[in-house]
Formats: structure tokens, sequence, C-alpha cells
């Protein structure tokens, strides 16, 4: 049953939007274990701000499609986007300065920040008479499958072909998307298939409107980027780990969780985990805490390990709040907000976490104990609604 409906999902799922996600997170974020080296082309400390100056701006220009009416045409959307993330990530290749590699990164994020709000609309777009909510989640999930992979795949391709290469590489992957995307829409118009457009006049009334659904995908997304910068600087003063291995730490966290959280949607447990959540993530609480002290290495990854695994029973929740507005309002401006705080908390983790990591280690991880207590409070909230 539960494959037949994974099955059904994925066939009628649209391929494009969900690959172009995981791209931009792949190019997002495999800068995370790359610092060191960068600081060391550029001769600059600015490039530790080059998650931040991709995610703010990618928030504002998600945001603005709140402004937006009366009509929304989403296929010229998608492909203005996957053009911005293809020229964008092709000049980063070509950076010659730590100035020009974040003012890149800021205007990439202008560029592409209507990309995820158009892919969830589209992903929802009618199918027969109803919308579908099976494929919304695959978009979330195509987003955090390049989140979990991207910075693994900074640290352990560098060495072989270069941080430029790879920015390379991820140009020429977005340029066939977009290839593909145009010859799709070519295709539906020379068939008489008008594009679809979706209304975005209206007020929304859903459940995206409660605080703590918004305070929950707000804190979720500094909780994720912040522990990035956190596990970097953590394993590099703690170890002396170089890029390499700080990569592989990086997937020991991404991995379990991301794990955790397929296997507890397809078998849609995404509403009984509410029962363990204290439990999940008093598992990460205890191995933050644990992580103060000196400890083996071996133990330090088990932990990290263990923190995924807590922190990941807490995400079928976040794709329990992606609730479609009621009736006949439109869904582009809950949608809109929701992808904008997502990556306003995405480019606030880092900043709030160099800032605490310049004061002390152990008050950094104080600070990600009490987000996930926010979290857990938060959740129960949404869930009580």
């Amino acid at each position: 049953m539960h494959l037949n409906l994974m099955k059904k999902a994925i066939l009628s799922l649209n391929i494009v939007p969900a690959t172009a996600c995981m791209l931009l997170m792949v190019q997002a974020y495999l800068v995370a274990p790359l610092t060191p080296t960068l600081t060391k082309d550029f001769n600059s400390g600015l490039i530790s701000m080059a998650v931040p100056a991709f995610a703010i701006p990618f928030a504002l220009a998600a945001l603005s499609m709140v402004l937006l009416k009366p009509k929304v045409k989403l296929n010229l959307w998608l492909m203005i986007s996957l053009g911005a993330l293809c020229i964008g990530t092709y000049l980063l290749s070509k950076a010659s300065s730590a100035h020009d590699f974040l003012w890149i990164r800021a205007l990439t994020g202008l560029g592409t920040g209507v990309m995820l709000p158009t892919a969830l609309l589209m992903a929802i777009r009618p199918q027969g008479k109803k919308r579908s909510m099976n494929h919304m989640v695959l978009i979330i999930f195509a987003l955090a499958s390049g989140m979990t992979f991207g910075p693994s795949l900074g640290g352990w391709l560098n060495d072989l072909i270069g941080w430029r290469g790879l920015y390379l590489g991820i140009a020429m992957l977005t340029a066939l998307l977009l290839i593909i995307s145009f010859l799709s829409d070519r295709q539906e118009r020379g068939r008489g298939i008008v594009p679809y457009e979706m209304k975005a006049a209206g007020r929304s009334r859903s459940d995206w409107k409660s605080r703590y659904s918004y305070s929950f995908i707000f804190l979720t997304a500094v909780f994720h980027s912040g522990v990035f910068i956190w596990i970097s600087y953590y394993f590099t003063t703690q170890y002396g780990l170089d890029e390499f291995y700080i990569a592989t730490d990086l997937f020991i966290f991404g991995l379990p969780g991301f794990v955790v959280t397929l296997v507890m949607y397809f078998y849609q447990l995404n509403k009984q985990v509410i029962r363990v959540l204290y439990f999940s993530l008093g598992l990460t609480v205890a191995g933050l805490l644990l992580l103060m002290w000196n400890l083996p290495l071996w133990l330090a990854e088990c932990l990290l390990g263990i923190l995924s695994i807590g922190f990941g029973c807490s995400q079928p929740l976040f794709i329990g709040i992606l609730k479609l507005p009621r009736g006949d309002v439109s869904p582009v401006g809950p949608i809109a907000k929701g992808s904008g705080l997502l990556f306003a908390g995405y480019g606030s983790g880092p900043l709030i976490m160099m800032a605490l990591l310049s004061f002390n280690l152990k008050v950094a991880i104080v600070f990600l104990v009490v987000l996930v207590l926010a979290l857990a409070y938060s959740s129960r909230r949404i869930w009580k609604v």
C-alpha cells in the first residue's frame, strides 16, 4: 500500500521543479565545509557570510510573492528562477574575490527566491478535481535532500575537481533543467494547452497563519543552518579535522534524521510522532549537552547521529503543517510566507551561531538546546490546533 502510494506520487510529480529545488540547496550549502579553502583562496574572512548572503535575499524575494496579483504564471517563473540559478552559479565558479563571491550569492538569492514557492504551487496544481498534497511533500523532500547531501559533496569533491568545478557542474545541470522546462512548456503550447496560472488575490485564513506554524518553520531553519556552522567549528577546533572529514561529520548528522523523516512519512506516522516528540527531542538535547565535554572522536560522531535521529522525528510535523487554504482562497500568500520564513531562518542561523561561537563554544550549544525546546513547545501548539 505504502509503495503504491509512493510510486503514484513520484510518477505524477513534475520532476523539473523538484530537481531544481534539490540543486538550489546543493549550491547553497556545499560551501559549508569549504570556508577554510575559500578564505585562503580569497585571503578574506568575509567568506563565512556565504550562506546568509544567499539565504536572506532569497527570503525577501520569496516574501515579495505575497504582493503579487492577480495571477502567477508558474512555468514562466520557474524558468526565470532556473536561469538566475544557472547564471549565478556559473559566475560563482569565476569569482576572483570574496566581495565578488558574496555579491553574486546575494543576487542569485534574489533571482531564485521565487523558485521554492513556484515549485510548491506547481506541485499542488489540480489533479482532476483535487489538489494533491503528496506532490508538495515530495518537493519538500527534494529540498531536504539537497541540504543533506550538499555540504558533504562540497567537502568530498573539492580535492577532486575543486570548488570552481563544483559550481560549474551545478550550473551545467541547471542549464539542462532550463532547456527541459522550456521544451516542455513549448510542447504544451503546441498542443494547445494553456500554461497554468494561479490566482494570487485574496487573503488566506488557513492554519499557515498560526504563529506557532510560522515559528516552527523559522526555528527549524535556524537550527538546521546554525548546527552546520557549529559542527564545522566544533570538529575543527576540538579534533583538528580537515574539510573532507568535516563533510563526513555533516553527513553523519544529516543522513539519519533524513531517513527517519522518510520512513515516518511513508508509513504515515507523521501524526503519531507527537506521542514520542518529547522523548525524541530529548535525545537531541542530551546529545548536545554531552558534546560540551571532551569526548573521543568516535563517541562525538555517534552523538551526532543520535541527535540527528531525535531532531528528525520532529520533521514529519513540518510536513503536517503544510495545509492548503480552505475554499477558493489562493494558496500563494501562505506558501510565499512559509518559504520566505524558511530561508530567513537559514540566513539567520549562521549569523547567530558565528556570533555565539566567537564568544564561547558552550554558549552556542546552550542556544541550540533552547532552539530544540522552543520547537518542542511550538510543535505541541500546532497539533493541538
